[in-house]
């Protein structure tokens, strides 16, 4: 009965699970970094805050997975009882997922740091200012925090990762009840982060069915935030000490979603230029509002093609703008500046 009951142990694994998840999410999210990085690189010829941390994000992210991908080879995703017959691989599983959280917290914190970072390019009311502040300097406060109590919970560190190593530490249920308060956390500031572009983009003269497409295409960190509910439902599993190397693997799961997500839903907005470059619009109407400027002095467009009428509305600013570029190209309203908005319309008609 015992031996049956050992080999139904044997055989759940979430090991393959934990592996396929980390690297999907990190492959992912690199793809879109690295477009980042050749539209603002190349194409802008920029390279900014947001940008470096995004860089350090996605490293972040990709040795999370490669760090979980050891940890399930040596028995993370397996029920403890049969990881056990070798207790070196215990250690091993303890000291990996430690530091595995850890670089989570950080992907996760950078990634959404950076977006915030993005989107103070381009806010301009003062409250928005503000409250991207705040919520760049509390997340990474508490997350860095966090990603420290990780390895601070004992006097000992090693004890963590080698029970048989005595030290002083903290209740049990000390790091979780804080982790939930962070997970918790990390989820509204995503939504926060996801309903300021609505706000910054509502009042731009742009069609509605833009105005959508561009504060949808801004927003899609709330997929993170979604990710960062599910993934709260399953910190008690940082306190699980009786089967912790299967109980760990939903978690660590659902923190590489979280990353992913984040990391990717910061990249998007950079993109419309590759987009436009890869497919040519040929709508009648070209709003530019996702692209950051490359000259101080952005002027009228429009194309003679035979039989064609387009419209282009951009923001023209007088005054050298070397100094700061934004995605929405707005710039902040100044005394010193001349802003106006031209409109031209070209129109005629094939002769015979």
């Amino acid at each position: 009965m015992a031996a049956t009951a050992d080999t139904s142990l044997s055989l759940e694994s979430r090991a393959s699970t934990v592996q396929a998840v980390m690297w999907t999410m990190s492959i992912s999210a690199l793809i879109f970094v690295l477009m980042r990085l050749y539209v603002r690189v190349h194409l802008r010829k920029v390279f900014g805050w947001d940008d470096g941390i995004a860089v350090t994000a996605i490293c972040c992210l990709i040795a999370y997975a490669a760090v979980s991908h050891v940890a399930a080879n040596a028995g993370l995703g397996q029920h403890l009882a049969v990881v056990a017959r070798n207790p070196n691989n215990v250690m091993e599983v303890g000291l990996l997922c430690n530091i595995g959280e850890s670089l989570a917290i950080m992907a996760c914190t950078l990634g959404k740091t950076s977006f915030a970072v993005t989107l103070l390019r381009i806010v301009v009311e003062k409250w928005m200012k503000i409250v991207l502040w705040v919520v760049i300097i509390t997340m990474n406060i508490v997350n860095i925090l966090a990603a420290l109590f990780v390895f601070v919970q004992c006097k000992d560190p090693r004890h963590l990762w080698n029970p048989a190593i005595p030290s002083e530490c903290w209740a049990p249920d000390v790091f979780t009840n804080f982790s939930l308060f962070v997970g918790a956390y990390s989820g509204l500031q995503d939504f926060i982060l996801a309903l300021l572009p609505w706000t910054i983009v509502w009042n731009l003269q742009m069609k509605k069915k833009e105005k959508f497409g561009v504060a949808f295409a801004m927003s899609l960190g709330i997929f993170a935030g979604a990710a960062s509910i599910v993934k709260t439902i399953y910190l008690k599993a940082l306190s699980a000490k009786s089967d912790f190397t299967w109980e760990l693997a939903p978690l660590l799961i659902w923190a590489a979603v979280e990353d992913g997500l984040a990391i990717t839903a910061a990249s998007i907005p950079a993109l419309k230029p590759l987009l436009v470059k890869v497919f040519p619009s040929t709508d009648s109407e070209n709003y530019n509002m996702i692209s950051y400027p490359i000259l101080p002095l952005r002027g009228r467009v429009f194309d003679n093609t035979l039989g064609a009428t387009q419209t282009d509305i951009v923001h023209t600013n007088i005054r050298d703008s070397e100094s700061q570029t934004s995605i929405l190209e707005l710039e902040t309203q100044k005394e010193d500046n001349i802003n106006m908005i031209t409109e031209v319309s070209v129109t005629y008609k094939k002769t015979t």
